[in-house]
């Protein structure tokens, strides 16, 4: 299965790791990249030492096929990130939330290739413009942080607004989603709690479970979660935002400067980018906690796991290659179907 995005990458199938925070770590990038997909590192959480260390152990395992690392503007030593990125030659680069070439004023370097996330055609258009190689367009039926708009109106509208490849990122699971895609006008799909619920995926086995068992309206869009739209599945009760947990809010903040190595400036100054995007950093660093506590210890009852309505869709817990094979199996299927429908 051929288009722009495999060319581009120079990737088997057009199928994408969504960067995680917590989840895609070395091994499940490694495992998605050994079957052919493009691998994408999620970053936070870790030191920059540690950002490094999984970078280089990427680099090693997966010899000269490509893999990508995603920038999360709001999160501390972003920029020191993206010098390690510069320094370790990291083919892919992804962004989420924010333009980091436009936020900081970086000229993208000559051989890497940039997918940022966007949320309409608008936002599409800018970063086409600002100098992106492809666009992954984030819809409604995502898990973690979404876009509101739905797939069937947000693919089409984007993939006719830029002229740059578009890979459509959520409720993608199997092969009929791939072929939708296709069908909307994108050359690729970003798969994220579909790989999270994979046997490389280092979240606990009973999350895992949960995620099984769990129903697409399970996964309940709110803000309330980190201050940002984010859809998620729990068993929790009566949490209405940080001021409900403010033990969680300081030890957080605390956390995050030992962990980054940063100043209580560095902390300042991404709290002040937060502030601009009208988000409550108090309530971002509760709700980054809690959903770190629930990835590693697969806690739901006081905590919240990010999920998107796919969830509905994922019965079983295969292994990456398993996975992706059968998705482009079932895709090529389902459009010999149509055809003879037709």
């Amino acid at each position: 299965m051929k288009t722009r995005i495999t060319e581009l990458l120079g990737i088997k199938y057009p199928i994408v790791l969504s960067p995680m925070a917590y989840i895609s770590r070395a091994p499940l990038v490694i495992a998605v990249c050994k079957a052919g997909g493009l691998g994408l590192f999620g970053p936070p959480g870790l030191s920059l030492d540690e950002m490094r260390a999984q970078i280089q152990e990427i680099k090693a395992a997966v010899g000269n096929s490509p893999f990508g690392v995603n920038i999360m503007p709001v999160m501390p030593k972003v920029r020191e990130l993206i010098d390690i990125m510069i320094e370790e030659k990291v083919p892919v680069w992804t962004s989420s939330i924010r333009n980091p070439l436009t936020m900081f004023n970086i000229k993208k370097p000559k051989d890497v290739i940039f997918i940022p996330a966007v949320g309409n055609a608008r936002q599409a258009l800018s970063v086409a413009k600002s100098g992106a190689d492809a666009v992954m367009v984030q819809s409604l039926e995502s898990g973690g942080h979404v876009g509101l708009i739905a797939s069937t109106v947000l693919v089409p509208e984007v993939s006719r607004a830029v002229k740059i490849p578009v890979i459509s990122a959520g409720g993608y699971a199997d092969g009929s989603g791939l072929a939708g895609a296709l069908a909307l006008g994108a050359e690729g799909i970003a798969m994220g709690t579909r790989f999270a619920v994979t046997q490389e995926s280092p979240i606990p086995e009973g999350l895992k479970k949960c995620y099984v068992e769990a129903k697409d309206a399970d996964a309940v869009l709110t803000a309330v979660w980190d201050g940002m739209p984010q859809r998620a599945i729990t068993k929790m009760k009566h949490y209405r935002g940080w001021w409900t947990h403010p033990w969680d809010a300081i030890p957080t903040l605390i956390y995050a400067k030992s962990a980054f190595k940063a100043s209580w400036k560095d902390i300042w100054d991404n709290a002040r980018k937060l502030m601009q995007m009208k988000v409550s950093p108090a309530q971002f660093a509760t709700g980054m906690s809690l959903f770190q506590k629930t990835l590693t210890t697969g806690d739901i009852i006081h905590s919240f796991a990010p999920a998107g309505q796919v969830t509905g869709l994922i019965n079983d817990i295969p292994t990456c290659k398993e996975l992706i094979e059968r998705t482009v199996t079932g895709a090529e299927q389902v459009i010999k179907e149509l055809n003879k429908k037709i």
